[in-house]
């Protein structure tokens, strides 16, 4: 059961496919009903998700209260799930809701969870139960029978048809053998009485999910029984005393973060890894000879989908249980990138250089499970250094990147021999202080649709193409650098004017700062005719918890500001890059503007460095906000569900007298905006986290927790074990020239939609010290690429149980998006669907339509260079080897 809050629904697609492809190999079966009792509120896109992988049923548990007693009362508990855009309603499930709190035993045979827990007949030594809970003898079973079977039908009362469903277990149950036959001998003379009692008028067996949906439709069938449709969540979830469960969507974010990462990873080495296979068969080369690919593949999938657990990247696990999950994900993480540096390697030799291990190492490392990833430091010398970037998404990348090296004096160039130039930035080893041996560069990358791009880096005596940044510090004294370095170094200012603006600005917008405190104010739209300003202010603050935990958010009242020293203000400014860096007691806050003309041109780009630990935030929940000049309805704002689709949330009624801000906290996957009739403000999320909209403009997001006390929700524990915690936003503004009026669903703008990707899918680095004329400098599959509103959701190489390769399963995604928004910067001349690039030689009868996990086929064939897919739909394909029959 994953989690439905805080994962992507790609992950999501990964894990599912993982588990059905073991069952369907190696069992013989594939499911047909879900069953997702415990997760902590459940999401939209969920449904749609199991609808498309061949299930028709679903039984969830976890709801709000009121919400769980209005479909009792109405009797509305089972019901047709759709998506709000499936006007055809083809993608519509069936879903049964547990009526009680919780699927343990002791609360579902009826309402009465003490008369329930009579019924529980497991015996082992030194259990409590063991004196409360008696075995059926001939002497109790008439009363305890009759018991029984008053419970049921109250269940029963609370539902449309004539079939109810007992549950009979818990978590860490029937783990004694003996207890299989415990339960078993005590229900069945508790069954043979009842079905005797002919005047009960009730019938009582051992049964399965099937049998409960199989009388459902019988029901809805011969009984005209008719079922009600719903669309959207179940979020946020309270189970009693007004608590809610919104507190998990941000806890423990460095493993939230640690997930998006791998998943990032995973997803960019399963198509590479794809892609040198299809390849592999053109060039009649041998690729893999490293066997272990498919196990790194395999050992990372099941890593990051045993993260997807409700109780990990939830955050709501012990800490020794949380340092295993985080060890797997580095395991994944890693595995990852070898796979990326091997099919890399594959892919720009044509398979003529075999060596093992792969001559690429990655750029982006992490050192053990406990810190973030940092970026390595890459020796130049004066033989070339091979960097090489992999562009995981189906559209062309325009981007600036950035490296760190150990000397200035060098010279790139591009795949077509052409020098780069390049915009050298400060590393610091201090507050204080520049390092003189470590540099950033910044220079332009283009990469073509899953393309590999190659960059020749070596060291040069002659004057370098190269601009050293200009350096302003504010609210320092000291600021120290070497002789040698040719930063422009505007004197440093203990303190200036506060009321003095310092301006960020490219050709499409500028960004105004704060010079006291380094934050964001304003951001100025230059496009059109007429420069138009939107207020955004940013600010960090924080939540005293009243009895926060892992699960659960309860604040003690509005967020109060955070208390500390004021802080030094830096400000780097160069032609392709320009940022505010502020260096907090508690955190460092950089803001970045590219100066490029595309997508990645036209957003704010925001990172925070935050240490719990540094402050006194014991019970405390640091958020970052922004009040912007928006004139929407008050509390009324927009998150994503997985990263799939967009829902609209509203702050509860009643807050008009008492605001409850727990209750308007929501999951972000990816991103949340906050819109009035004319212009969006979207903050899209590098990792999952917690979002609300208090007041009129407001969009506030919760960076980290450190909760000292447990909430008595099952976890036994507080959360302090808060690490150094990286995360990531692009702050997006844009103005519509249509009226944005939409209740209840909505969609990102094109442009949108890409900056995500940006975000979700960076680019793959790597790099090399082997010059070799082998390698080649580039490899481009799609040069055309995909539409912008299409993504390919999940590829993956599929082997059956002796380790053969059966085919690659693809999932294309053709997303949704608003129009009338911005769309200059989305360029993606492709029309149509063509994925033939990446299987060069599959012939159409050899791709087959399949449900969601490469199960069940649903067509004869499909071409490669024509696929079709409307708007929303997720459409998954099986791309068998072409010798397979």
């Amino acid at each position: 059961m994953p989690d439905e809050a805080s994962t992507s629904y790609t992950s999501v697609i990964d894990q599912l496919t993982e588990g059905h492809q073991w069952l369907h190999d190696h069992l013989g079966i594939i499911p047909n009903s879900s069953w997702s009792v415990d997760p902590f509120g459940h999401s939209g896109t969920m449904p749609y998700l199991w609808r498309l992988a061949g299930m028709r049923s679903m039984i969830i548990g976890r709801i709000h209260q009121a919400v769980k007693g209005t479909l009792i009362r109405d009797a509305n508990l089972e019901f047709y799930w759709r998506q709000p855009w499936d006007h055809e309603e083809k993608a519509e499930i069936f879903c049964h809701v547990m009526p009680y709190m919780i699927y343990s035993l002791h609360q579902t045979c009826g309402p009465d969870k003490y008369v329930c827990s009579q019924y529980d007949f497991k015996q082992q030594p030194g259990d409590p139960m063991n004196a409360y809970v008696k075995p059926i003898t001939d002497e109790n079973l008439a009363k305890r029978a009759e018991r029984l079977y008053e419970q049921y039908r109250l269940k029963g009362s609370v539902f449309r048809h004539g079939t109810i469903l007992v549950p009979l277990g818990d978590d860490f149950r029937f783990n004694y053998l003996e207890e299989w036959d415990q339960q078993y001998e005590n229900y069945k003379k508790l069954m043979d009485y009842m079905n005797a009692k002919k005047e009960w008028n009730i019938h009582v067996k051992f049964g399965t999910l099937k049998d409960l949906f199989t009388n459902a439709r019988k029901s809805e069938i011969g009984n005209s029984i008719e079922f009600k449709s719903i669309t959207g969540d179940f979020f946020p979830y309270s189970d009693h005393d007004n608590a809610y469960w919104t507190g998990y969507f941000t806890t423990r974010p460095f493993d939230k973060r640690f997930y998006r990462e791998a998943e990032s990873r995973l997803r960019a080495a399963e198509i590479l890894h794809a892609t040198a296979l299809a390849y592999n068969a053109k060039w009649k080369k041998q690729y893999s000879l490293d066997y272990r690919l498919p196990k790194y593949l395999t050992e990372a999938r099941r890593n990051i989908g045993i993260f997807l657990h409700h109780d990990a990247v939830t955050g709501t696990s012990k800490d020794f249980v949380v340092e295993d999950y985080e060890e797997k994900m580095l395991i994944a993480y890693n595995h990852a990138g070898n796979v990326i540096n091997t099919a890399t390697q594959f892919l720009l030799t044509e398979g003529k250089l075999d060596s093992s291990p792969p001559i690429f190492e990655q750029e982006l490392t992490r050192f053990d499970s406990k810190h973030f990833s940092l970026h390595n430091s890459i020796n130049i010398t004066k033989d070339e250094i091979r960097v090489a970037l992999y562009n995981p998404t189906g559209h062309a990348r325009s981007e600036f990147v950035e490296l760190i090296v150990n000397s200035v004096d060098i010279e790139i160039r591009d795949s077509k021999r052409q020098v780069k130039p390049f915009q050298i930035n400060p590393v610091y080893t201090s507050a204080t202080e520049i390092s003189r041996k470590a540099f950033e560069i910044v220079f332009l990358t283009e990469i073509s649709a899953f393309g590999i791009e190659t960059y020749i880096i070596k060291k040069i005596l002659k004057t370098p193409s190269s601009f050293w940044s200009k350096i302003t510090v504010h609210n320092s004294d000291e600021f120290i650098v070497g002789p040698e370095l040719n930063f422009d170094v505007v004197k440093p200012r203990r303190r200036g004017n506060v009321y003095e603006a310092i301006v960020l600005e490219n050709s499409h917008f500028g960004a105004e700062f704060k010079s006291f405190n380094g934050l964001l104010t304003k951001f100025i739209d230059k496009s059109g005719n007429m420069s138009r300003e939107t207020q955004v202010l940013l600010d960090f603050k924080e939540y005293k918890s009243h009895g926060s935990g892992a699960y659960i958010f309860y604040p003690y009242g509005p967020a109060g500001d955070i208390v500390q020293p004021q802080p030094m203000v830096r400000v780097v400014e160069g032609p392709f890059v320009s940022e505010v860096q502020v260096v907090f007691y508690c955190m460092y806050h950089r803001v970045k503007i590219y100066h490029h003309p595309g997508i990645q041109g036209w957003q704010v780009h925001i990172q925070n460095t935050l240490d719990m630990m540094a402050l006194n935030f014991r019970d405390k929940e640091v958020i970052m906000r922004f009040s912007t000049s928006l004139q929407n309805e008050k509390g009324t704002f927009f998150t994503d569900q997985n990263g799939f689709q967009f829902i609209e949330r509203k702050r509860h009624p009643t807050d008009e007298k008492v605001q409850r801000i727990e209750r308007n906290y929501h999951p972000m996957t990816t991103m949340a905006f906050v819109q009035d009739s004319g212009t969006r403000v979207t903050m899209h999320s590098g990792q999952p986290l917690g979002v609300a909209s208090l007041e009129r403009g407001w969009l506030e997001v919760m960076l980290d927790r450190q909760l000292l006390y447990d909430d008595e929700r099952g976890l036994g524990q507080g959360i302090s074990d808060n690490k150094l915690t990286l995360t990531s936003f692009t702050l997006q503004v844009e103005h519509s020239n249509l009226a944005l009026r939409e209740a209840t669903y909505s969609n990102p703008s094109l442009e949108a939609l890409l900056a995500s990707d940006f975000l979700t899918h960076p680019i793959q680095r790597m790099f090399t010290v082997i010059n070799s004329d082998i390698v080649a400098m580039n490899f481009s599959p799609l040069p055309a690429g995909l539409p912008c509103d299409v993504s390919l959701a999940s590829v993956k190489a599929l082997y059956d149980v002796d380790g053969k390769y059966k085919g690659t399963g693809v999932v294309v995604h053709r997303r949704g998006f608003r129009c009338g928004l911005p769309s200059e910067a989305a360029s993606c001349p492709q029309q149509h669907v063509d994925l033939e690039g990446l299987f060069p030689g599959a012939v159409s009868s050899n791709v087959k339509e399949t449900t969601l996990g490469f199960t069940k086929e649903l067509s004869a064939r499909v071409s490669l260079s024509q696929l079709s897919i409307a708007p929303m739909e997720l459409k998954s394909f099986l791309v068998k080897p072409s010798d397979d029959p």
